[in-house]
């Protein structure tokens, strides 16, 4: 499937653009709802709390006064029963200390759990909500992918990042016979080995990898570093490449440093084998399930920043429906043309004027959506 502007020419992103804007609209109008309610709830909530920690501090304070001035206007007293008088008003004024101060922190941690659970919920119900629509819907992000077998199952996760936010998913696959033969070939590397009759001397071996099977693995689209491992665990290689710079563990050596056993070495062939494993691990992935949402390194949904993600998500959607506009045949509306596989063509638009109306439901946080997505002016 191919997606065009009107003009014919090759969007920069093949993505059904007129889908993505619907249901960019649609989780607006689901999730800021969510993050509003949140927000009036927990500010009745953090008031209470901050009214209870001033007064647990006063409390405190008085109480530390109170006490100093008895025990200064009693100091002098050497009469028993004045000292016993003393005594009681002290006891007296630290059990009501105690029973008012422990009442405050109880219900300080009450108003805490509430907040912590509430935010738990919030941040359940905005993930579901966002999940679907992050899986391909956010323009202009790097990725870096990490995997690892668990128990021979592959588990992995996905991270993404643009303008400043980023968002973690984690990843199954459809498999995990993640062998290097499963999912490139054949593949020797070369190591030191002892031979000879008589007299013993160091060679080079080549040995046959090919059934060695994933171990770890994290890249980007500038480096990567795999960790393969024998069935019995014995023998581990490890390759990181950064840029056109290799380097070949195996079998304990450093081979890329080892002259006699990169002569070798077909480094064509182990760089074709990432590449392989990059191409397996991005088309094996069987579900990103959203875990976590961030801005700026901190925790979006649970600081109250989803509105802001989307102004970010939406900025990316900008210059595309600008471009939309501006090589399309309609004033105001934003056409895409689709070319499935089987030649057949079709075109799907929808016009500035809906889009800003959907999102003008929403309040001012719609209009400075629509500002953003450039369908405020028409």
């Amino acid at each position: 499937m191919k997606y065009t502007f009107q003009d014919s020419n090759e969007l920069p992103v093949q993505r059904d653009v007129i889908q993505d804007l619907q249901d960019f609209v649609y989780i607006s109008s689901k999730v800021l709802p969510i993050e509003n309610a949140s927000i009036e709830k927990n500010d009745d909530l953090i008031s209470r709390r901050t009214s209870l920690e001033t007064g647990s501090e006063e409390l405190g304070s008085v109480n530390s006064r109170l006490l100093e001035f008895i025990d200064t206007a009693a100091r002098e007293f050497e009469v028993k029963e004045l000292l016993d008088y003393r005594n009681s008003i002290l006891d007296a004024c630290e059990a009501s200390f105690n029973k008012s101060s422990s009442a405050m922190i109880s219900e300080i941690e009450s108003i805490n759990k509430s907040i912590d659970s509430g935010l738990d919920d919030v941040e359940r119900q905005i993930l579901s909500i966002l999940d679907p629509f992050f899986e391909g819907g956010v323009y202009g992000t790097s990725e870096k992918y990490f995997a690892s077998m668990d128990r021979n199952i592959l588990r992995g996760k996905l991270t993404s990042t643009v303008a400043g936010m980023e968002y973690e998913s984690e990843l199954t696959f459809t498999d995990s016979s993640s062998t290097i033969r499963g999912f490139f070939g054949t593949l020797f590397l070369p190591t030191w080995t002892r031979s000879g009759i008589i007299y013993k001397e160091d060679k080079v071996k080549l040995e046959d990898v090919s059934d060695f099977r994933l171990s770890t693995l994290d890249f980007d689209d500038h480096n990567i570093s795999a960790m393969f491992i024998n069935k019995k665990a014995t023998k581990r290689f490890k390759v990181d490449m950064s840029g056109d710079s290799l380097v070949i563990y195996y079998d304990g050596n450093e081979v890329t440093a080892d002259p006699a056993l990169m002569n070798s070495v077909k480094e064509e062939h182990v760089v074709e084998m990432l590449d392989a494993l990059k191409d397996y691990i991005r088309s094996h992935v069987k579900r990103k399930t959203l875990v976590k949402l961030m801005l700026d390194g901190e925790d979006a949904i649970r600081n109250n920043q989803t509105f802001d993600c989307l102004k970010l998500i939406a900025e990316q959607f900008t210059d595309i429906i600008n471009e939309c506009i501006e090589r399309g045949y309609v004033d105001g509306e934003i056409t895409i043309k689709i070319e499935q596989n089987d030649g057949t063509r079709t075109e799907k638009y929808v016009s500035k004027s809906e889009l800003f109306d959907e999102l003008s439901e929403f309040g001012s946080e719609g209009l400075e959506l629509a500002g953003l997505l450039g369908v405020d002016n028409i």
